[in-house]
């Protein structure tokens, strides 16, 4: 189905990719929309009272918190766009063989087909008219994003549950959060007291104060 040429989905696709990614791909993956915290209260809270036109999920695994994001900005009628960031490469858990997390990986010849089950499932879904892909890493998706002007008021970070990873994409995201919007990062509970420790001190740089919906933290921005 075809999008109207000026919206904001089809300008930020334009943008980013300078073309649809979506153009001829085909699903070669049932859908599989497997992930954790995906459907959070605290999101339809935030869009619903915030009416976002760009929201942005930092680690979308397989994509099942950006399926839901795109879903409730549909839901509530509102124009935009969700963009799903990723290496699509997996974390340090799902490569050692070791980890409980071991296993949930696809490959091919020793190369993760995350990128392919994401597009699967969002095409699946019906949201790739609402879901623009941009596999790169957090740091540089963040500049790129940066560089080209897009902005957003609701930015989701579940990317790395290092400390130093988790603080310096709250510094990156936090530079493209429009005034008044909401930063929400995932895991904030006793399993990862590395997130803890680097929300807490984001928040400490920022003078602002840590909105705890367990197990997401919640800093939001100065209108």
């Amino acid at each position: 189905m075809a999008e109207p040429a000026g919206s904001i989905h089809a300008e930020i696709m334009r943008r980013i990719h300078g073309t649809n990614v979506y153009s001829g791909f085909v699903p070669t993956f049932a859908e599989d929309r497997q992930g954790w915290n995906s459907e959070h209260t605290s999101f339809e809270e935030i869009i619903s009272g915030l009416r976002p036109s760009v929201v942005i999920d930092v680690g979308v695994w397989k994509g099942a918190s950006t399926i839901y994001l795109a879903d409730l900005m549909k839901r509530h009628e509102l124009p935009g766009a969700v963009i799903g960031v990723d290496t699509f490469l997996g974390s340090v858990e799902h490569w050692d063989r070791k980890s409980a997390f071991s296993g949930l990986l696809p490959f091919r010849f020793g190369m993760p087909m995350l990128y392919e089950q994401f597009l699967s499932n969002v095409v699946r879904c019906g949201m790739q008219d609402r879901i623009v892909p941009l596999a790169q890493t957090s740091m540089v998706a963040g500049e790129l994003m940066r560089r080209l002007g897009i902005r957003a008021g609701l930015i989701h970070i579940d990317a790395s549950h290092d400390y130093e990873d988790v603080l310096q994409d709250a510094r990156t995201y936090w530079e493209i959060l429009t005034p008044g919007g909401f930063l929400v990062g995932d895991d904030y509970n006793q399993d990862w007291p590395d997130v803890i420790r680097a929300a807490n001190q984001f928040a400490i740089e920022k003078s602002a104060q840590v909105l705890s919906s367990k197990p997401k933290w919640i800093i939001r921005k100065a209108p």
